[in-house]
């Protein structure tokens, strides 16, 4: 699988960052382009942003990256005054070159992650000297780029799923996982999550992808495949603590997830144990 342009670049912090609340009559009329890159984040308020490649309507929760070789030019709206973090940064690729690659222009940020957070984050780290502080800023700011490629390839019609359903998802998924599949029912799931069975069902699907049932039998498959390895216990052993109705049925479901039945499996798991250069 090809790498993502994100995996070969640097991030390196300017010394410029921090939060303006833009004053009564603000605008801003840049004079010179810009040398590095520019994080230009909307906390409140409204304005508009003219670059080159046009015009940008900024709102809260908003996201303009500015780029070297800007000339930004920007209004505020007088009666919704904006207040902005701004966090100043240069990129750089293999050997200190610069990314042959587009970082996200602008993106409608909303409840999709916590960007305020992540940039607040990164703010408090550039405050005071601190080991690993570099690589923790690289780190930040790989993860704040990484939510705004996801929403760039996301959907963008008004069916996209909300950050409530999203979180709704991530929480029966981690129910799921803590009881590693066993025993777990529809019903359960639903009173959980205080919402319909029919619902869960529909939205996990949407979300996810997979259905409820095949995600409950992905990670019971997955915590037997971990049993299988990791202790002495025999196929039917772990087919009856795993809650499976015989080991037909495990090993049914296993080899629908894995590909393999359990025993060959472990053969094929044994045989790589034994290979030359494996460890003992």
């Amino acid at each position: 699988m090809a790498k993502h342009p994100l995996e070969e670049v640097t991030f390196r912090a300017s010394t410029s960052f921090g939060k303006r609340e833009c004053a009564p009559g603000w605008y801003w009329d840049h004079q010179t382009p810009f040398h590095d890159y520019d994080i230009f984040y909307i906390v409140s308020g409204k304005g508009t942003m003219h670059l080159s490649d046009g015009s940008f309507d900024l709102r809260k929760k908003s996201c303009l990256v500015m780029r070297p070789g800007d000339i930004p030019k920007a209004v505020q709206d007088p009666h919704d005054r904006m207040t902005v973090l701004y966090m100043h940064f240069q990129v750089s690729g293999a050997n200190g070159l610069i990314p042959d690659f587009s970082l996200p222009r602008f993106t409608v940020v909303g409840d999709a992650f916590r960007a305020e957070h992540l940039l607040y984050q990164m703010m408090e780290l550039l405050e005071f000297p601190a080991p690993l502080r570099d690589l923790e800023f690289d780190c930040l700011m790989k993860q704040f780029f990484v939510n705004l490629f996801r929403l760039q390839l996301a959907p963008q019609h008004s069916d996209a799923h909300s950050a409530k359903q999203m979180q709704t998802v991530r929480a029966i998924m981690a129910y799921i996982r803590e009881a590693q599949g066993v025993d777990v029912g529809l019903d359960e799931l639903a009173e959980a999550v205080n919402m319909s069975p029919p619902y869960i069902s529909r939205l996990f699907k949407a979300c996810s992808g997979v259905t409820l049932k095949q995600f409950i039998a992905n990670t019971k498959a997955e915590r037997a495949r971990e049993m299988l390895l990791q202790t002495r216990m025999s196929i039917g052993e772990v087919a009856e603590r795993m809650g499976y109705s015989d080991v037909y049925a495990f090993s049914k479901s296993f080899k629908r997830v894995f590909r393999l039945s359990p025993s060959d499996y472990m053969a094929q798991a044994r045989l790589s144990r034994q290979a030359p250069g494996s460890q003992k």
